[in-house]
């Protein structure tokens, strides 16, 4: 489900010159008990994991013309019963630590959350009320060799999270590296990256491990990536996901993980193991 973290992660940290853009708005003003929809659809900065949780997702690959999973409106009040969801040995697992324990800390002293999902592959966050910023990298993809800090931080979520909120960071960057393929080889990658992040639905999720209160985030990224070796492009890749997180905060994290294709058609569909 989660297309190659090590490539995501690179192009977040050679992403330098971004237009943000943040704005709120509202389907309904009272939810139907008559409850202000900001207090029933919101996710805060306090609701997101912290320093010591893991959170492991089970992810399955949903067969062509299966229509078991459905995404439903983009609406508050919605009720998703995604608990058939059979268990996968595909396992996705993210570890969020305290960055001061990292050996690379010193390059990243203002990271107060380090987050990893693949040995070797840090992510240096800095995790306040109003967002998480990604504010440097540490990792090594194919050879090439990453870390270094964001001259521009790339903000990952804003908070308060509210039905009808979105979000849009968008980049483009050239980077000067180095690829080891037996020996140091001069390399210039060029990225272009956009992200619109949408808390497009709230309402009640059951998955095969419990019932919960939810907002979605529907979030569109788009990654275009060449890699130009003595003028010759040795590496092109140009890619769109499409993703619907279901953020809980009673288990502080998405407890389902939802990758579609253009269309909104159902690829994957993964789930949050206690």
């Amino acid at each position: 489900m989660k297309k190659t973290l090590l490539l995501f992660a690179l192009v977040a940290v050679i992403i330098f010159s971004c237009k943000k853009d943040y704005n709120y708005y509202t389907f309904p003003r009272v939810h139907r008990d008559n409850t202000p929809v900001s207090q029933v659809y919101s996710y805060l900065s306090t609701d997101i994991g912290d320093a010591g949780d893991t959170f492991k997702i089970a992810v399955h690959t949903v067969n062509a013309g299966d229509t078991a999973y459905l995404l439903g409106s983009a609406a508050g009040g919605q009720t998703w019963d995604y608990d058939s969801i059979p268990l996968s040995t595909t396992i996705d697992t993210t570890y969020l630590l305290n960055p001061a324990t990292n050996p690379d800390y010193a390059t990243f002293p203002t990271s107060n959350l380090l987050m990893s999902q693949s040995s070797g592959t840090y992510m240096f966050l800095n995790k306040s009320t109003q967002q998480i910023n990604l504010i440097g990298i540490s990792l090594n993809m194919y050879g090439i060799t990453v870390k270094d800090t964001l001259g521009n931080p790339w903000t990952m979520f804003k908070f308060p999270m509210l039905l009808g909120a979105n979000y849009v960071d968008s980049g483009s960057a050239s980077v000067d590296t180095q690829i080891v393929i037996g020996f140091p080889i001069d390399a210039v990658i060029n990225i272009k990256y956009k992200v619109n992040s949408t808390i497009d639905a709230g309402g009640t999720v059951k998955t095969p491990t419990g019932t919960y209160q939810c907002i979605r985030d529907k979030r569109i990224e788009y990654q275009d990536m060449d890699v130009i070796v003595s003028g010759f492009s040795i590496y092109s890749t140009k890619d769109t996901i499409y993703k619907y997180n279901y953020w809980s905060k009673s288990k502080k994290w998405n407890v389902i993980e939802i990758e579609t294709d253009k269309n909104d058609v159902v690829m994957s569909i993964g789930y949050l193991l206690e």
